[in-house]
């Protein structure tokens, strides 16, 4: 699972050059909102793969407000597929499909304390 957070550069790591059938290839993310159904789909390079080992995972560093800065808040689905272009966000012309998961999309707002300033007054009886 992947977890953005709006306004922040996450690393988000997957498992694509095992299945990858195209040398150097370069990756197609399609996001899909399951609450607005909205889709989101951007291209990262294969030089940008900042991983250590390429053979057993790939990283890329994601700046989340290029993306999804107007997006909702939730749960989106993910697809991950393999192209020779570094700018083709068609389905129809990619390569395989290396990865499906889940991310959840953070908003990061924080919570709203609410403190409540109210006497407590408590009263008892005698049992008597």
């Amino acid at each position: 699972m992947l977890r953005l957070t709006k306004g922040s550069t996450v690393n988000i790591i997957c498992t694509l050059t095992e299945k990858q059938t195209i040398t150097d290839a370069n990756y197609l993310f399609v996001f899909t909102s399951r609450a607005t159904n909205n889709v989101v789909k951007f291209v990262l390079v294969n030089t940008s793969d900042v991983s250590t080992n390429k053979t057993r995972w790939n990283e890329f560093a994601v700046v989340v407000n290029t993306y999804f800065l107007n997006e909702a808040e939730g749960w989106w689905d993910y697809d991950v597929y393999e192209q020779a272009s570094t700018t083709n966000t068609d389905l129809s012309l990619t390569g395989d499909k290396l990865e499906s998961g889940l991310m959840f999309l953070d908003d990061n707002s924080s919570p709203v304390d609410s403190l409540y300033d109210n006497d407590i007054n408590f009263t008892s009886y005698n049992g008597s």
